[in-house]
């Protein structure tokens, strides 16, 4: 991995983090508070956020290198990859804890998903914006 490509998924990370606070934190705390984990009784009171930040990280380098694999360039297009991404992830595993117990309700997994979607093609568009650019 050169510097190039760790420094467009570091800001990859960085708007991600910053989104999804926003997003999931802020803007649809209300949402959450309704029908994912807070709801169930197994929310935490609070956020462990180096282990947030290490799954957004983990999620930023999954879409640096699906952007790199597949030769993405440009915001518009890294935003359409990295969503797409995101949305799948998000929603495969919505799905999969939906079906393997009761902690989100049924509505929870394509939402949380198209929510994702939204944070993954910011810094989607990001990182590709920046693997465009020559040094």
């Amino acid at each position: 991995m050169d510097g190039k490509f760790l420094k467009a998924v570091m800001a990859g990370w960085l708007t991600m983090f910053v989104t999804g606070y926003l997003i999931f934190d802020v803007a649809m705390a209300s949402f959450y508070e309704t029908y994912g984990t807070i709801a169930f009784g197994v929310g935490r009171d609070a956020i462990i956020w180096p282990a947030n930040a290490l799954g957004v990280a983990t999620l930023a380098l999954l879409i640096g290198l699906c952007l790199r694999w597949s030769g993405t360039l440009g915001a518009v297009q890294g935003f359409k990859v990295a969503g797409l991404v995101g949305f799948l992830v998000w929603f495969g595993t919505g799905v999969i804890y939906y079906g393997h117990s009761e902690i989100f309700a049924d509505i929870f997994p394509i939402v949380d998903a198209s929510l994702e979607l939204v944070r993954s093609g910011c810094g989607g568009a990001v990182m590709a914006m920046m693997l465009e650019k020559t040094d």
